[in-house]
């Protein structure tokens, strides 16, 4: 086995034209595609960072949004009871003068009723008093 100078300079030659044209053909191109693909992914983190700050804040102004509106909500239940309980008050006071007056209205018929009768029977009581008294004594004796 010898060792040809010929054979090994263009074996080195060879070898260093195909480096040169990989080089240029294959490994550029590879190299550049990864390092789109990095900006790429570096950008996607980037945008994925940026949304779930957003979505954050998204989150808290619902969270405030929403207990804003139960604040506002409850205080405008709590007015609405208020005037409910106000004019329910009202209401109630109108039906206790209604209810007392026809009280009054009534005792005043009963007093004229009772006066009435009062008169139409007074001749009579002494009739029946008598008559009374008598049918008691009968029963006695």
């Amino acid at each position: 086995m010898n060792i040809q100078i010929s054979v090994v300079v263009w074996t080195v030659i060879c070898f260093l034209l195909l480096m040169l044209i990989l080089k240029n053909l294959l490994f550029k191109p590879v190299l550049r595609m990864l390092d789109n693909r990095k900006e790429k992914i570096e950008g996607a983190r980037e945008k994925k960072a940026e949304i779930e700050r957003i979505t954050a804040e998204n989150e808290e102004y619902i969270q405030k949004q929403r207990e804003y509106d139960m604040e506002v909500h409850e205080k405008k239940a709590k007015e609405q009871a208020q005037k409910i309980q106000a004019e329910g008050k009202k209401e109630i006071e109108a039906a206790q003068r209604k209810s007392l007056d026809e009280i009054k209205a009534y005792r005043e018929s009963i007093i004229d009723e009772y006066e009435d009768i009062v008169k139409s029977v007074a001749p009579e009581m002494e009739t029946a008093a008598a008559i009374f008294a008598k049918n008691i004594i009968m029963h006695r004796v």
